[in-house]
Order: C-alpha cells, then structure tokens, then sequence
C-alpha cells in the first residue's frame, strides 16, 4: 500500500477473499481521512468500495486491484480484476439483499463507467466535486458489448409472470452470493472438493425485459431478450448451483431460506428454456404447477400463539416461511368451505384464487428474500377462494407470529366485508 497527500492515496493488491472487502474499505477510510477529505466523501467512497470489490471477490474470482487518488475536492476509485463480464445495474426492490452493488454506484457515485483491458476489467467510479480528466467510458456505459462478432441468441418466455422472474433471480442471486462468501471461506469443502466456480452469466437482460412489462402493468407476458453467444451453457451451471444452495439451506448450512417450490419450478423452466431455444427447439410456455410439497418441515406454532388465534372470533388461517398452512380456526373453516383439519398441511395458494397465485408466490419470495414485507399489519380488501370454487370478498389483515427454532409463521385474519354481495358465482359456471 502506498499514502500520499495529493494525487495517488492508495495502490493495493487484494485476494479473492471476504476478508478483502473489509481490508479495501479500511485502507480507502484511512487515506480519505488522512487527506482531509469530509465525511460525506468519506462515507459514500468506503460503501461503494465494499460494493464493488464485493462484486469482484463473488463473480471474478482472481486478485483485485485497488487504486484510489485525490481528484480535486473528491475521489477517484478503481478496481480491477480478471473477469472480462461487464457488470450491469439489477433493478430490484430497495429492500432487496442482493443485486444493489451498481444501483448504488449509478445512484451515489459523481460520475462511474467500466473500462475492459486484455486482462479483465476494470470498474471506476468519482465521489465529490472532482476535478480533471476522466475515462473515455461514458458513465454507466457497458462498454465492449456493441464490439461482440457472435450473434446474440434471441429468448422468449411465453406467458411468463414478470413478478415471478424477478423473484426468481432475485432469489438466486441471495443464494449464490451467500454460498460463495461460505465456500470462499473454506467452510463447504466436503460439497466443493473439485473447487469453486461461479459461471458469468448476466441476467441483466432478463430483468431487463420483466421490469418493463411491469412498468406496463402487464401480470403475464411474452418477454423477448437477447443472450451473448453461449449464455445456455453457463446458465445451466448456475441454475445447477442455486440448486446446490438451495438444498444446503434446507439443511440449514445457509442462512437464507430455501426457495419456495414454484420458484424452484420457474427457476428450472427459465434456465431450460434459455438452453433449449440456443439449440433451436420452439418456445414452451410458462404454466404454474399444481400444489408443491415443500422440502421441509412445516414450522409449528407455540402453545401459547394456538390457544390465542383459536379464539380469534374473526377467521384466521396460519402459514408457515414455506406457505404451508399450519394452524385454521373454526372461523376460518366456516367461512372457507373446508373443515379445518382438511386445510391443515396444504399449501396457503389452495384459498387464493389461480390469477393471483404468481403475484402472490413472487411476493411472499421477496419477504423471504429481503424480510421486508409492505402488506404487513396493513388491511387489504381481496377475494378468497372457498372448497365449492366460489369466490369470497375479505378484508385481509396480515401478521407475523413466532414459530418454532427461530422460524417466522403469518397469521392472516379475514372478516367478510358486510353489506357486500360476497359470494360470487363458482367459477365453473
């Protein structure tokens, strides 16, 4: 490592390592504030440094370089690795865990861009008021696409839920990271004895295409995206590692939660469908599965969370972190159309209607995800599908309640809306 007063502050070969990322946030703080640099400069340059080397130590997987120099008022930062993938800007949730590294560089830093070189690449950003030249990169350019001589393969996923694809991704995107930072550290060499690889595969296409149905209002839609050359084959790798990390995590080696089944389905039908159309067999539509057994346990609620909803006089039903229902009142049975004991075991989306079941198994994945749920203590006004197959208007009021070793279950207590001409025609009218 090298300090100066002016011009170059730091200059440092880091490993591929999580130790690293602390180590690169360390050494940029202490030559900020040895220049005498405010803590607004400060503060943004250390987060964003940790972003981006995270990123590198995750998905390069070779040494990363880090050189940081007085740029006027502010800051120049690069860090450079080995991997020639050019990251791209995720447009998750800002509640997400995971996907935000750029969005946050875009968002904070002064100006940024990427810049490829025969080794790899590297990814600059600015913070404050800076001074002199910058890079022939555009900021947030992803440069080195447009000089691409393979084609790029087109995708289409036919009658896709856009909510469900970013779940989806987003989900994995969770697991993987964890799983690397575990493997990393040396802690899953019994699953890894062949060693560690993290396929480039960017999904920013794919995102790409849900979030602008979404923005369209459209629930299912016929998303169209185009891959790099070769994109089948590396995705099928990272769908065989979310499959890894989703079956350590049911084990409980991972703190994430596992994947809810349909998400497991989706998963498998978009990774088969990108590596099926690049061999030139015809689109297959998306259809949502019947009811999924989930892989574990069902959580089981405390004696004394049971003697409190069985006297809700309102009708409550229990779903556990795996949307298994656990726990109905009599209320609840009543009002449904099932005896309690038969609801009990079976997935929450047998009461919710079939058009609302993807919004519904996309959102419950995004709590599990980022444990942050808008809907939460909030009253919703939504149909509920009875056993006859009739529908039934309900005001909706969710909440968390304990479960057991640790595990998080949702009441959701549902009052028939009075006045109102509750009960609709069976659908199969």
């Amino acid at each position: 490592m090298s300090t100066e007063a002016g011009g170059l502050l730091v200059t440092e070969t880091l490993e591929p390592q999580p130790a690293s990322v602390a180590r690169a946030r360390r050494l940029v703080a202490a030559a900020l504030a040895a220049a005498d640099h405010g803590e607004d400069v400060v503060d943004v340059a250390t987060l964003l440094v940790s972003e981006v080397v995270t990123n590198s130590v995750l998905h390069a997987g070779t040494e990363i370089g880090l050189r940081c120099e007085r740029r006027g008022g502010g800051v120049r930062i690069e860090v450079s690795d080995g991997s020639s993938m050019v990251p791209g800007v995720r447009h998750y949730d800002p509640d997400a865990t995971t996907g935000r590294g750029l969005g946050l560089v875009s968002t904070l830093a002064t100006s940024w861009g990427v810049r490829l070189h025969d080794h790899g690449k590297t990814l600059w950003f600015e913070v404050g008021d800076v001074a002199g030249p910058t890079s022939p990169s555009r900021p947030g350019r992803r440069p080195g696409s447009e000089h691409s001589t393979e084609p790029a393969p087109t995708v289409h996923l036919l009658g896709a839920s856009p909510a469900l694809v970013r779940a989806t991704i987003e989900q994995g995107d969770a697991l993987l990271r964890e799983l690397a930072l575990v493997v990393i550290g040396g802690e899953l060499d019994d699953v890894f004895a062949r060693g560690w690889h993290l396929p480039q595969f960017d999904v920013g296409p794919i995102l790409a295409a849900a979030e602008a149905a979404i923005r369209a209002g459209r629930a299912n839609a016929d998303l169209e995206f185009s891959l790099p050359a070769g994109s089948e084959t590396a995705g099928l790798e990272r769908m065989r590692l979310i499959d890894v990390a989703d079956a350590l995590a049911r084990d409980d080696r991972l703190l994430s939660d596992p994947a809810l089944p349909e998400i497991g389905a989706f998963r498998h039908w978009l990774y088969t469908q990108i590596a099926e159309q690049a061999r030139g067999f015809a689109a297959q539509p998306w259809e949502l599965p019947g009811p999924l057994e989930p892989a574990r346990a069902a959580a089981v609620l405390s004696a004394t969370e049971l003697v409190r909803i069985g006297r809700l006089s309102a009708a409550a039903v229990v779903a556990d972190d795996a949307n298994r229902i656990i726990f109905v009142n009599a209320a609840a049975g009543e009002l449904l159309g099932w005896s309690p004991e038969a609801l009990v075991g079976q997935r929450l989306t047998v009461v919710i209607p079939p058009e609302l079941r993807e919004a519904h198994v996309a959102g419950f994945s995004r709590l599990r995800v980022t444990g942050v749920a808008r809907i939460l203590g909030s009253t919703l006004r939504v149909p509920a599908l009875r056993r006859d197959g009739s529908l039934v208007d309900v005001s909706l009021t969710i909440e968390e309640v304990a479960g057991d070793r640790g595990r998080t279950a949702f009441c959701g207590v549902l009052e028939s809306r009075p006045g109102a001409d509750t009960l609709r025609k069976k659908r199969t009218e």
